[in-house]
């Protein structure tokens, strides 16, 4: 038997390049409520803790919130103190999906891309 048989090696690949590592650095720029930009950066590191970054432009206030990730599937839950933000991975994208709507307003955090390899 010469190799794979077409179909297979093809879903071979495919499931080799749906799968995704969730590690890196993700990053967004926003439109600010108060005009200028919002910088976002999300950091999960390999051994389970992740950061959150903010900063508006022109403003010298910097967020910054430290804690855990855990990741389910496509399900990324980013834990920072008592909140919780969730996002789908998607390739080399965080998609904001459940977020608290008083601190990132009605569009969320939006979505971020890996700025690492």
């Amino acid at each position: 038997m010469k190799g794979l048989p077409g179909g297979i090696a093809l879903l071979c690949l495919a499931a080799a390049c749906s799968t995704t590592q969730a590690p890196g650095t993700y990053e967004a720029v926003l439109p600010a409520a108060d005009a200028g930009e919002r910088h976002v950066r999300v950091t999960l590191k390999p051994d389970g803790s992740g950061a959150l970054s903010s900063t508006v432009s022109e403003q010298p206030s910097r967020l910054l919130a430290e804690g855990t990730w855990l990741r389910d599937g496509n399900r990324i839950t980013l834990t920072l103190k008592q909140k919780q933000l969730v996002f789908l991975l998607a390739g080399d994208q965080l998609i904001a999906k459940e977020w608290d709507r008083a601190e990132w307003g009605d569009k969320g955090p939006g979505a971020l891309f890996r700025v690492d390899r």
